[in-house]
C-alpha cells in the first residue's frame, strides 16, 4: 500500500512535512502545496528548497493553466534535483476556478488538451533525452458541473504520457460535500490502464478505508497495482493515521482483528507535544513577526481539536491567544487535560 500526504495550501508546508516525517511517519511521498509564481522565490522557493527538505520522496505541485509557466517552473524544479511534478486540477477554491486554473480548468478540454499537448511535448517528449525528461503526475476532480464530463477528460488524459493520476471523485461543485462517485474512479483503471492511480478523498479512519477502498481492493489487484491513497485532512486530525492505516491492512490481509487499531490522536501525548512544539519553534525562525507564527498554530489546531475532541471552551483559550506566551499557557492546559 502507498499512502501519499496531499498538499494543503499554508499548511502542509517544509516546516511541517519535516516534523510529521520526524515524528509519526508512513507517508510514502509528499506533495508541496501548489506553485504559482513564475520565478521561484521567498516563501515558494524555501518550501521546495532541497536543503530544507528531510523526507525522502517531495513532489512540488504547480497550479497554472499557461503551458509555458508551467514549463518554466518546471524547469526551475529540474535544476533544483526535482524529477516529478504534480499538475494540480483538483482544486475547487472559488478564487482559483474564476481564473480557470486547478478543477476550472476541466470544462475548459481544448484549451485544457493543447496546454497538456505543450507540457508533455516540452518535458517529456519522446524524443528528448531520458535525463532532462520531467515526470508530470495529476491530480483531479472528475469535472466540474456534470458527471459526463468525466469521460470526456479521461479522453485527454489517454493521450499523454501521465506518469500517475490522483483522483479525488467529486465535481467541482461539490467541494467536500455528499458522496464520492466511487464508479467513476473505477472507469479510471479501464481507460488509464497503462497509469498508476491513486485515490484521493474522505479517508479519516480505518472505517472509511474499509468502505472505500478495502471493500473495492479488486479494482487495484485487477490491474496489478498497489492500493493508493492520498490523505489529508484525516492527518492533520489524526497524525497517527498513515501507521494506523498500514497496521490495519496488515491485520486485514492477515484476517487478524486488533483490539488496538483505532488509538487515535490520544495515545501518545508526548510525541504529539513534541511534534507541535517543533513545528512552531520551526516557525519562529521562519517567521519574523510572532503574531503570524500564532495565526499558523491556530489553523493546524483547528484541525488537531477534531481529532482530540476538543470541545469549544478549550479551542476558544487557543483562538483567543495573540501573544506566542498565550498559545503556549493555552496548549499546555489542554495537555495537562489529556
Amino acid at each position: 500500500m502507498k499512502i501519499y500526504l496531499a498538499p494543503m495550501e499554508g499548511i502542509t508546508t517544509y516546516v511541517f512535512r519535516n516534523a510529521f516525517e520526524k515524528y509519526y511517519g508512513g507517508v510514502d511521498k509528499y506533495f508541496t502545496p501548489f506553485l504559482t509564481a513564475s520565478h521561484l522565490k521567498g516563501r515558494e522557493r524555501r518550501d521546495v528548497d532541497p536543503d530544507n527538505n528531510c523526507v525522502e520522496q517531495l513532489v512540488p505541485q504547480i497550479l497554472t493553466n499557461d503551458a509555458g509557466l508551467f514549463v518554466k517552473i518546471a524547469e526551475q524544479l529540474m535544476e533544483l534535483g526535482y524529477r516529478e511534478v504534480n499538475l494540480n486540477l483538483g482544486c475547487p477554491s472559488g478564487t482559483v476556478v474564476s481564473k480557470g486554473r486547478g478543477a476550472g480548468f476541466l470544462d475548459r478540454t481544448d484549451e485544457l488538451e493543447r496546454f497538456l499537448y505543450e507540457i508533455y511535448d516540452k518535458l517529456a517528449g519522446k524524443n528528448l533525452p531520458q535525463d532532462t525528461k520531467m515526470n508530470i503526475s495529476i491530480k483531479s476532480r472528475l469535472g466540474v458541473e456534470f458527471l459526463s464530463e468525466w469521460d470526456d477528460i479521461l479522453a485527454i488524459y489517454q493521450k499523454y504520457p501521465v506518469s500517475e493520476i490522483i483522483v479525488h471523485p467529486r465535481l467541482r461543485n461539490e467541494f467536500y460535500n455528499g458522496e464520492v462517485h466511487l464508479n467513476l474512479f473505477l472507469k479510471t483503471f479501464s481507460a488509464m490502464k497503462q497509469t498508476p492511480i491513486c485515490y484521493n478523498g474522505d479517508i479519516t479512519d480505518t472505517y472509511s478505508f474499509d468502505d472505500i477502498l478495502w471493500n473495492n481492493m479488486n479494482m487495484f489487484k485487477e490491474n496489478d497495482q498497489d492500493i493508493c491513497l492520498m490523505i489529508g485532512r484525516g492527518v492533520l486530525m489524526n497524525p497517527l493515521l498513515p501507521m494506523e492505516l498500514r497496521r490495519h491492512m496488515d491485520y486485514l490481509q492477515e484476517n487478524v482483528i486488533s483490539d488496538d487499531e483505532q488509538r487515535g490522536l490520544r495515545s501518545d501525548k508526548e510525541t504529539f507535544r513534541s511534534f507541535i512544539s517543533e513545528i512552531a519553534e520551526e516557525y519562529i525562525t521562519e517567521m519574523s513577526n510572532e503574531k503570524q507564527v500564532v495565526m499558523k498554530m491556530k489553523e493546524l489546531w483547528s484541525y488537531f481539536s477534531k481529532g482530540l475532541g476538543l470541545d469549544g471552551k478549550m479551542l476558544k483559550q487557543i483562538h483567543k491567544a495573540e501573544r506566542l506566551s498565550d498559545y503556549k499557557s493555552a496548549v499546555q492546559m489542554i495537555l495537562s487535560q489529556w
